[in-house]
């Protein structure tokens, strides 16, 4: 243990259990945790704050602080300013040039450029400064009143907090609560920390000291000895609260006892006005300047102080000597949070707007001049101070403070008059990128929707449509898909003949579009158009044109086209930092499972989620885990594809993002595996929500997996119908790529023959013979060569159909989706006994068993079995497949059989299937004579 918060040689009295609770926050071993100190205004939260953050100090922790200010509550970044000011020079050589820019522009070191910074760069900028800190020594951070921190620092907090559970890091904070003063709303501040660490928070609440404590403070402090009554009827009075206490012992020092009685104020609010009413004008004006600015230096308090004084640099010096004004790291203070909260409520309003215009004439800041402008102005709507908003809300965009910029254009817009309608709609645009940006959907819909209604003219309108098309898109608003699309259509209509606006219009057309031609003729648009832009053309738009063209290529069977994305990438590499999602290399990380090249698309989705993690990127994430189920579903490892649509589920849900898609891919992953009650479940419900949506392509996938579903649980006549809509529904959308459709084309064939449509299979086949070059994918040819053999077989032809389906299985040994080679080897095995073909169709049986055995595909595992019990005469001495290999050799260790299923993820009906075979080749009985079998 190193050096304990010890009471003696403090001056602290009566806080001893709280002294330890310190002492144990830097003791305990493990990972990241916290200490919450709460109590109302005066108890004594920050005196045992600055103990504790003085013990680490001298424990060799590294401190990281941040005081909170009632002025400072909404500028932002203020606090992460105190945490990382005195650092941040001596790790800067430590740190990528990008995020040592994102923390130089969020602690206003360097100016910011053309682009407005994300809060996402700042977050993941400040997370690697804490790895790097963390990597030395342990570090405290330390946060007094919480309820006063800023809302962009505590968002940069909690998202590193989050991602280092394991480092050396604790977390002191004060947090006031039940004040004497007027109750600070601090649900927001402490639960974004509490819900961060979770089970890791201590919460310690500071009780009232007793009569003999607040004794020995009156004596230690102000050398004051009050009679025992007169002791008890001051904690009675003042509810045992230290600083109300001594306030009362100032008093009595300066005043005596005015008739033989104690000079207690009905609140701790009366008996800091009535100090403060004893000051002169002047000082008490320092007081006031000191509070309502956000961090003055002394030379900005001295100049907001010229105009009442002829010496402010005097008037300042007799507030710090009074204790009224403190001064620390070059920043002037009130000397206890409730001077300065009480002193500006004592204010009229006249006097309080008329403090904060004076205020907003002498800062430089754009955002606290617009944030004391709005405060001088009141609620009347005020053209100059609507546009002071505005610059503050770019000023704080710029710097990343997204939530900070957001709240600032909302209020711009409330102080826009009714005469600039124009401007009140271009705010509008403004509050609701921001909002969106933000994470506030659902205000950000309705500054969207508000800006729709009310646009007169038809660009400005075109904006506003395009921007709710987009949140509705992502937000799955209740309108439906039709009605997002429909949005980008009409900022289509409304773009005019501006080639740039149109252009814009025509990738977000493309970019919501259904898919297929329709998203590649809009995307052809706005390249032919953004070629007439020449040097203006947006570099985003052209590079979001480029991977919509790719997209619609995927769509209509053209595969990956490495020159769009290299054109894609050069345009990218003009533009600003685009969010992840929308970058060429996450596009193509996306693409790569589309055209069967799963192992890069494994390893380009893996480095996607990095990226994502380290920037910070939430929102990002669930899109991501989606593509890592569908690699994985067509991959074979079920397992790891379900953990991952699962996660992408999870994700979505925290942050409010769609998540029928994942649910599709999880869907026919449970069909694989045979959990047929999750289908009807959870994807029925998607598929209803999506019909009604008129989400078409939504729609197909649905179907599509309650199509495999229902063929796999035996209900063939279902499964053709609703397979039949699945691939009328896509097909009509322009989707020609297998992969695209799910593949469903597997199990709509075999539906079709097992229900007698052999002709509509054999249609199916030509439709994948005539898809182009991708018809010559191994996969995809594999596919329609098996459907021809099981047309032939469904047509008595078995000699044709044998010849067919080798060469099916021959071409499958090319693919990388294993399933599909299970199921045209069960296929020939079916045909081969059908021909009598005995030993050749066991063999080629116990090899699609084998296949569908390693993949836990349960429902093809049935079916292989199936097959191979009707052998009956199969020789006893016939070698062990592998599969019979692993269950013998798991029952011959004692375990049971779900316990054996359960570890091979197949059902049990499968393991006491394989077991009756194991039994019958090996002639044994049991698992005692399996044991003795193996052993020998």
């Amino acid at each position: 243990m190193g050096d304990c918060v010890s009471v003696e040689g403090t001056g602290l009295i009566g806080r001893d259990t709280e002294l330890l609770a310190v002492d144990a926050l830097l003791d305990a071993a493990g990972g990241c945790r916290a200490l919450f100190i709460e109590g109302e205004a005066g108890i004594g939260k920050s005196t045992v704050w600055s103990l504790g953050v003085a013990a680490a100090v001298r424990r060799g922790w590294r401190v990281l602080s941040s005081r909170g200010s009632q002025t400072e509550t909404g500028m932002s970044f203020a606090g992460l300013t105190d945490l990382f000011d005195l650092v941040l020079d001596d790790l800067a050589p430590d740190l990528p040039p990008p995020q040592l820019d994102a923390l130089e522009l969020a602690l206003l070191r360097k100016s910011p450029g053309p682009t407005p910074l994300g809060q996402r760069e700042v977050s993941a900028a400040s997370l690697a400064l804490l790895r790097r800190l963390a990597a030395d020594r342990p570090v405290l951070l330390a946060l007094d009143d919480l309820q006063w921190i800023d809302h962009a620092t505590l968002d940069v907090v909690a998202f590193a907090l989050r991602r280092l559970p394991e480092l050396s890091v604790r977390v002191l904070v004060t947090l006031r609560i039940g004040s004497a003063v007027a109750p600070t709303q601090t649900d927001d501040h402490s639960g974004l920390i509490r819900s961060v660490l979770a089970d890791r928070v201590e919460v310690l609440r500071l009780p009232a000291l007793d009569a003999a404590s607040i004794g020995r403070l009156l004596g230690d402090r102000l050398g004051t000895r009050l009679a025992p009554n007169e002791l008890a009827q001051l904690v009675e009075r003042t509810n045992g609260n230290p600083f109300w206490a001594l306030e009362i012992g100032a008093a009595v020092n300066r005043h005596g006892l005015p008739g033989g009685r104690l000079p207690v104020p009905e609140s701790l609010s009366a008996l800091v006005a009535g100090r403060l009413a004893e000051l002169s004008p002047e000082v008490r004006e320092a007081l006031l300047v000191c509070s309502a600015l956000s961090a003055p230096t002394v030379e900005l308090a001295a100049a907001a102080l010229a105009d009442i004084t002829d010496n402010p640099g005097r008037v300042l010096d007799a507030a710090m000597v009074g204790g009224l004004v403190q001064l620390a790291d070059g920043r002037l203070r009130p000397g206890h949070p409730l001077l300065g909260s009480i002193a500006l409520e004592m204010l009229p309003p006249g006097a309080t707007q008329q403090l904060h215009r004076r205020l907003a004439a002498v800062v430089t800041d754009p955002e606290q001049h617009g944030r004391l402008l709005a405060a001088a102005a009141g609620t009347e709507p005020d053209s100059d101070v609507a546009a002071a908003l505005d610059a503050a809300a770019a000023a704080a965009h710029s710097r990343g403070a997204v939530r900070a910029a957001a709240e600032l254009a909302e209020h711009a817009v409330a102080m826009t008059p009714d005469r600039a309608a124009a401007d009140r709609i271009r705010r509008l645009i403004v509050a609701g990128e921001l909002l969106f940006a933000g994470g506030d959907v659902a205000n950000a819909h309705r500054c969207a929707e508000d800006a729709v209604a009310d646009s007169p003219t038809t660009s400005i309108r075109c904006e506003a449509n395009m921007l709710l098309a987009t949140i509705e898109c992502w937000a799955d608003a209740t309108d439906g898909w039709a009605a997002h699309l429909q949005h980008a259509e009409h900022a289509l209509r409304d773009a005019g003949d501006d080639n740039a606006l149109l252009a814009r219009a025509h990738v977000l057309v493309a970019r919501l579009g259904p898919g297929g031609p329709t998203v590649e003729f809009h995307a052809r648009r706005a390249l032919d158009l953004l070629t007439e832009c020449r040097t203006d053309a947006d570099p985003q738009i052209v590079a979001a044109a480029y991977l919509a063209l790719q997209s619609a290529r995927l769509d209509t069977g053209g595969g990956l086209d490495e020159r769009l994305l290299h054109k894609a990438f050069v345009a990218e590499a003009r533009a600003p930092r685009r969010p992840l999602v929308d970058r060429v290399k996450t596009g193509r990380a996306c693409s790569l499972n589309y055209v069967d090249d799963l192992d890069g698309s494994r390893i380009a989705l893996q480095e996607a989620i990095e990226t994502a993690g380290t920037e910070g990127i939430e929102a990002e994430l669930p899109s991501l885990f989606f593509h890592v189920a569908l690699t994985e579903l067509w991959a074979g490892r079920y397992s790891v594809g379900i953990e991952a649509a699962d996660r992408a589920s999870r994700l979505a849900a925290e942050i409010g993002m769609l998540t029928r898609p994942v649910y599709y891919v999880r869907g026919q992953l449970a069909a694989y595996t045979g959990d047929f009650d999750w289908v009807d479940q959870h994807v029925r419900s998607a598929l209803a929500l999506d019909r009604e949506a008129g989400a078409r392509r939504s729609v197909g996938h649905g179907l599509a997996v309650i199509g495999a579903a229902e063929l796999l649980a035996g209900n063939a006549a279902a499964a053709a119908k609703s397979l039949r809509e699945a691939y009328k529904t896509l097909l009509g959308l322009g989707i020609r790529e297998p992969s695209r459709r799910l593949r469903l084309e597997s199990d709509y064939a075999q539906a079709l023959i097992a229900t007698g449509n052999v002709d509509e299979a054999a249609a199916l086949a030509v439709d994948l013979r005539a898809l182009g070059p991708r018809s010559e994918v191994p996969t995809t040819r594999g596919i329609a060569l098996r459907i021809e053999g099981l047309v032939e077989a469904g047509r008595g032809d078995l000699d044709h159909a044998v010849s067919v389906l080798e060469k099916a299985v021959a071409v499958h040994n090319e693919s990388p989706i294993p399933l599909e080679r299970g199921r045209t080897l069960l296929a020939l095995g079916q045909s081969l006994r059908r021909r009598r073909a005995k030993a050749r169709a066991i063999s080629t049986l116990q090899q699609a068993l084998d296949c569908f055995t390693d993949l836990g595909a349960t429902p093809f595992i049935e079916l292989a079995q199936g097959e191979l019990t009707t052998f009956v005469g199969a020789p006893k001495d016939a070698p062990l497949t592998a599969a019979e290999r692993r269950v013998a050799d798991l029952a011959a260790r004692g375990l049971s059989n779900k316990q054996i299923a359960t570890r091979l993820f197949v059902s049990v009906r499968t393991i006491e299937s394989q077991l009756a075979a194991i039994y019958r080749k090996t002639g044994v009985r049991g698992r005692a004579g399996l044991t003795r079998h193996l052993t020998q």
